[in-house]
């Protein structure tokens, strides 16, 4: 007859195969999972401070378009230093002279010759300086760069962002995979524990020698050791799934989907664009706006200044206002800014190719990760009649051990056959999960805002 457990264990795990085709991708739900890898992943958030650091950038450059003032205020005291003879006596005293003659008075006195420093000595100068760019090409330009460099650096977060879920999806797959290889050893302690109660009946009633069940103890052992491992495969998966949410060992794990069934590949025929491909285009428009940047090399640069303050010596008050219009115009450079051009030229070419090479990259690892999709969902098929031949080989030798005329050896060859094709059941279908995961990142199905 059919043992109870294991007829339980049949109902549970034929009911799993029976959903092969149900929806796969809208049933899990990782968001709360990958919430907290986002949230608390290190690497993720330097990138996002790179960003800030962008942005800020930016705004740097929308400054440049305004007006700089500063106060300027200089003091000197000098002595000594080159002078100049100022011969005003021999100007003027011959003219003095005759004057005095001619009036009959001293009233036009006699004058020394003078001389001045050119050093200004106790004299300042205090003023405001006002600077305006009134046309600067590279302005434009650079606030331009800086704002792709923005957009540039979100794609970067977005690319991360798809590489840390697939790592949450493929770490989870194994913490669930873990745990349900422990349930499978345990039901399997059952089933052995069932045969070890039943033999020992059989001892009483003479159909069963006590070396049947030393030796059915000794497979009690070995199952236990299989526990054993399944423990520990559980706690190692624990920790690299807190590794990747980036939780404390005491915190509680995000609550995620438990797959039961098969993945459904008519969820992931959309292929949409990965990040690394627009990361190149962004590139490769950075790179032509720097090109246009030297281009612009003969363009003139204009900018108006003003000065308003005072300046005198002792301190006194003599105000002033200066205001200029300066304009540069580049000539001659010794053909650098054409090289710069050729460097440039050369750059873009390169990376049209990198894109190119990228694009035909990413459609190989699409090609790649369905058909290692589809072969894993096909061999995970393949156990549902192995599971169930397995089955009824066990319920057969379990009745004929009752019955007496079946040994103990087919018996515990019966149940560990059972076993491991339970086992390898279960890495098909997470196996086919993880290829799920890794097709959902290589055809950038998860939705990253």
């Amino acid at each position: 007859m059919k043992h109870p457990v294991l007829t339980l264990l049949n109902k549970w795990y034929l009911l799993s195969i029976i959903l092969l085709l149900s929806d796969g991708l809208r049933s899990q739900d990782f968001s709360a999972l990958v919430e907290s890898a986002w949230n608390n992943n290190a690497q993720l958030k330097s990138k996002n401070f790179n960003l800030a650091v962008a942005q800020f950038r930016y705004n740097e450059a929308k400054k440049m378009y305004g007006p700089e003032l500063s106060a300027n205020i200089q003091y000197t005291l000098a002595s000594g230093g080159r002078s100049i003879d100022i011969p005003v006596g021999d100007l003027l005293n011959p003219v003095y002279q005759t004057l005095n003659i001619l009036t009959q008075s001293n009233v036009f006195p006699t004058i020394e010759n003078t001389e001045e420093r050119l050093l200004p000595n106790n004299f300042y100068d205090a003023k405001f300086s006002l600077t305006q760019p009134i046309y600067y090409p590279d302005l434009a330009i650079n606030k331009a760069i800086r704002l792709e460099q923005i957009n540039l650096n979100q794609l970067e977060i977005k690319a991360y962002k798809r590489w840390v879920v697939k790592d949450v999806m493929t770490a989870w797959f194994q913490y669930k995979m873990a745990h349900e290889a422990e349930k499978i050893f345990m039901s399997a302690d059952t089933l052995l524990s069932e045969a070890i109660r039943s033999t020992k009946s059989m001892i009483r009633n003479g159909i069963a020698l006590p070396s049947d069940l030393a030796r059915l103890d000794n497979q009690s052992a070995l199952l236990k050791n299989q526990q054993i491992d399944a423990a520990k495969n559980i706690r190692i998966a624990e920790h690299y799934l807190r590794f990747i949410l980036g939780i404390k060992d005491m915190a509680d794990i995000p609550i995620g989907p438990s797959p039961k069934d098969l993945p459904n590949i008519d969820q992931i025929n959309e292929l949409n664009t990965r990040e690394e491909i627009d990361q190149i285009q962004q590139s490769i428009k950075m790179q032509n706006l720097a090109y246009k940047a030297e281009k612009q090399f003969y363009l003139p640069r204009i900018g108006l200044q003003v000065d308003a303050g005072s300046q005198d010596f002792d301190f006194g008050w003599q105000p002033y206002v200066l205001m200029g219009v300066n304009a540069k115009v580049n000539i001659f450079d010794s053909n650098k800014h054409h090289v710069k051009k050729q460097i440039l030229e050369t750059e873009i070419a390169s990376s049209e190719q990198q894109l190119q090479y990228a694009s035909n990259q990413i459609a190989l690892q699409n090609k790649i990760a369905r058909e290692n999709l589809l072969a894993a969902i096909e061999q995970a098929n393949n156990y549902t009649h192995r599971i169930e031949a397995t089955r009824k080989l066990y319920d057969d030798i379990y009745r004929k051990y009752n019955e007496g005329t079946s040994g103990y050896l087919e018996l515990t060859d019966a149940q560990t056959q059972y076993t491991q094709m339970q086992i390898q059941a279960l890495i098909a279908r997470y196996q086919a999960w993880t290829r799920w995961a890794e097709m959902i990142y290589s055809a950038a199905i998860y939705k990253i805002d």
